[in-house]
């Protein structure tokens, strides 16, 4: 373990400390599709979000990223960081070994939040550290299953994997939603990284979007009875047409060869964010 200027840390022992596990890697967020190259300048650029976040609602703490990648680990040092060597066998190691360094460091309350919340606001996690000073914590993510923060004074047991919400419950961790929608959403897939952009993602991850969604022309080529269906873009490339990108048109239904206007992001089979026709819904009014 390395720390970032570990005297500084040590000297402020009621400093809370934020440990964020980062995988950092070609292998980052395999989920999202498109070029590894993409992948891993959005997970980064994710991660430049949270910890500014972060930093902007806790200024005093005291943050931990635990990471195998080299670059990870520069990126980390450079903003301040302590890094965290991961041990490699999955979250809940990682977390731990974070945890240990919070723990060596003197911190009292200390959390476990992920770096692919670009839509956090300062406000969310430091109203969310402050129900944690006294009691552990657990904040689902947005489907209510997951866990998006983890917190509370001392030790902190966890259990990370599907269903981890119910299981840190479990573990004596109280369930806290809060009025907060950036903490709560994790990005892990295309529906995700849609909702963070409707939300509001931080200055780094719209610079890795910029340009997208894009917006062309596109042909529905099948419907199916869920409402989901393809549409063929005139270059002849395949869209996937998810039932949410419909209802933000107020659609609900199209048929074969209906001519619509559609928003791609850059994903990998591409996936539409938006499908609308020109004079109908919100905003198209025919002049």
């Amino acid at each position: 373990m390395s720390l970032a200027d570990p005297e500084k840390i040590t000297r402020m022992p009621s400093r809370p400390a934020i440990i964020i596990p980062l995988k950092g890697g070609p292998l980052s967020k395999s989920r999202l599709g498109g070029t590894a190259a993409w992948r891993r300048a959005l997970s980064m650029a994710m991660a430049e979000d949270t910890l500014a976040a972060v930093r902007a609602g806790l200024p005093d703490a005291a943050v931990f990223v635990v990471t195998l990648d080299p670059a990870t680990r520069a990126w980390a040092s450079s903003r301040g960081a302590g890094v965290v060597a991961d041990p490699g066998s999955g979250l809940d190691a990682a977390s731990a070994a974070g945890l240990a360094a919070a723990e060596e460091a003197g911190a009292r309350v200390r959390a476990v939040l992920f770096a692919d919340h670009p839509a956090l606001r300062p406000r969310e996690i430091r109203e969310a550290l402050a129900q944690a000073r006294h009691t552990p914590i657990v904040v689902p993510d947005h489907d209510g299953e997951g866990t998006a923060l983890l917190a509370g004074p001392g030790a902190l047991p966890t259990a990370f994997g599907a269903g981890s919400a119910a299981a840190h419950e479990a573990l004596g961790h109280l369930r806290v939603e809060g009025s907060w929608p950036g903490l709560r959403l994790d990005v892990d897939d295309a529906t995700d990284l849609e909702r963070a952009r409707m939300l509001g993602v931080g200055p780094a991850t719209a610079a890795a979007l910029a340009g997208y969604p894009a917006a062309m022309q596109a042909t529905i080529s099948v419907m199916d009875d869920d409402g989901s269906g393809r549409a063929l873009l005139d270059d002849g490339r395949e869209v996937v047409v998810p039932p949410e990108s419909l209802a933000r048109s107020a659609l609900r239904r199209l048929r074969p060869g209906q001519r619509v206007s559609i928003e791609l992001l850059p994903l990998v089979p591409l996936r539409a964010s938006r499908v609308w026709i020109v004079g109908i819904g919100e905003g198209e009014t025919i002049r």
